[in-house]
């Protein structure tokens, strides 16, 4: 008898004893398969298979119970994780609130102007002499150019305060936005799916609140 023949009936054997127990599955054929391709002798192969065959299972379900174990672990950090920062995840949000409402405010404030020098009643001007009415014209006309020119420079204060205001609360909100970001990426929404980011993505916002397992994931 040669000696492949002698390993293909030692890989038969193999088989039939395998057979008589757990089931085979196509994942260890594989995995079997994979380890004997780089036997160099080809004879010995089968035998090689066939003794892979009968430890796999057992080695596949170690692996599994192994990755199970990491599974849970991981899940369990997760959600430990979660509840240590569910207060800043709630104190960080309503921030995020406050500021965007300022915010919003902030650009559509209109500016209000101050009083304006007024005219003085027509009916009332055609009482005094010309001389007068020259004077109330010159005098308005006067008061008329020095609140252009402070209406001019209050304008521009007031532009830049409310430029400075908006700056900053832009930059708070990229802090707040970075630190939830840190926290839970899934916080926000992708930029343009929604608007500008940072635009607080209310599904996750309630599955981090209340530290679902699933989404964790």
């Amino acid at each position: 008898m040669t000696p492949r023949a002698i390993a293909l009936l030692l890989l038969l054997a193999l088989l039939g004893g395998c057979q008589a127990g757990s089931p085979l599955s196509p994942k260890g054929r594989q995995r079997c398969a994979a380890q004997v391709a780089s036997e160099a002798n080809s004879l010995l192969r089968p035998l090689r298979y066939g003794q892979c065959l009968l430890s796999i299972e057992s080695v596949l379900e170690r692996e599994r119970a192994e990755a199970e174990i990491h599974k849970r672990a991981a899940e369990r950090r997760k959600r430990a994780a979660c509840y240590a920062n569910q207060a800043e995840v709630k104190s960080l949000t309503q921030a995020l609130k406050v500021t965007q409402e300022r915010l919003a405010r902030l650009r559509a404030a209109p500016y209000v102007e101050s009083e304006r020098p007024q005219r003085l009643d027509p009916d009332l001007q055609r009482r005094f002499a010309s001389y007068d009415q020259e004077l109330d014209q010159e005098r308005y006309e006067t008061a008329l150019a020095q609140w252009q020119q402070g209406e001019s420079q209050r304008h521009q204060s007031w532009q830049a305060e409310r430029n400075h205001s908006i700056s900053e609360e832009q930059g708070n909100l990229v802090t707040i936005g970075r630190r939830l970001n840190q926290i839970n990426p899934a916080l926000f929404a992708p930029p343009g799916a929604m608007g500008p980011p940072p635009v607080l993505n209310q599904q996750a916002y309630g599955q981090a609140i209340a530290c679902q397992l699933e989404p964790l994931r």
